[in-house]
């Protein structure tokens, strides 16, 4: 977004225009929904997003993916990403997420935590089940205020760094919200101003959290085999948190069993 300043001499007063700017992610996006485009389709989209102020800053975006190599020319006015592209993970941030997110945040100002949904996982699985947890992934020592404040708000039920045994009795196949520790040096990143876990995060933690039992036997390398297809994964970081968590053996056999 760019802010210009415009001077009205009739009304004699400055004014500031909000400029939305069409930016490489914008057409990355556009072209992971459709395998071949046209420059026509991807200048309506934008506009239908309001997302194009500047027919210059567009080429300059889109010539900057074709020489990077990001995307290719196939023939003048058509494109299309590498057949090896892949597009960065990212969680989608629901109305619950942003409104627990709220919570923690004026409450909890100073405090660490990650918020995320067991549907960040129903695009890799090949078995889909009904599943509506929230996980708020907290530092330990504030997990049960947390679990306070969330249980007195909340319309779903909120259970706090439930075993297995709570797990199979009072949590699955409910909607819940799931209290669990954040481990320290934890990969996040923001996604709409909320810190989400990492990629490589979400890849250690279902293995072998109670919460993702529903993961097993060949799923569990389907999920693998397909997020690894579908997103650049940092293996480096990766095996760093799973060597934190105490799980770098399994990540290993998971990987080298599927040939990732």
């Amino acid at each position: 977004m760019a802010i210009t300043i415009v001077y009205c001499q009739k009304c004699d007063i400055f004014a500031l225009i909000l400029c939305y700017m069409v930016t490489t992610n914008d057409i990355l996006n556009f072209a992971f929904t459709h395998k071949v485009f046209t420059r026509k389709e991807l200048i309506a989209n934008l506009k239908s997003e309001d997302q194009i102020s500047s027919p210059g800053t567009f080429s300059e975006q889109l010539n900057r993916l074709l020489k990077s190599g990001q995307l290719l020319r196939i023939e003048r006015g058509v494109y299309k990403l590498p057949d090896d592209a892949r597009k960065d993970f990212s969680v989608v941030c629901s109305e619950g997420i942003k409104q627990i997110n709220q919570q923690i945040k004026t409450q909890f100002p100073f405090v660490d935590y990650c918020l995320w949904s067991a549907s960040t996982l129903m695009p890799y699985m090949h078995h889909i089940p009904n599943l509506k947890f929230i996980y708020v992934d907290v530092e330990r020592e504030v997990a049960e205020s947390v679990f306070n404040l969330l249980n007195t708000d909340s319309t779903l039920r909120v259970f706090l760094m439930p075993d297995q045994t709570d797990f199979d009795r009072y949590i699955s196949g409910s909607d819940a919200i799931i209290i669990r520790p954040l481990i320290s040096e934890s990969p996040l990143q923001l996604v709409e101003g909320i810190n989400t876990p990492a990629i490589e995060k979400v890849l250690v933690d279902i293995v072998g959290d109670v919460e993702f039992s529903f993961l097993q036997g060949s799923e569990i390398n389907y999920v693998y085999t397909t997020i690894f297809e579908k997103h650049n994964v940092n293996k480096n970081k990766l095996l760093r948190y799973a060597t934190r968590r105490g799980r770098k053996e399994e990540v290993e056999q998971l990987i080298n069993a599927n040939k990732l």
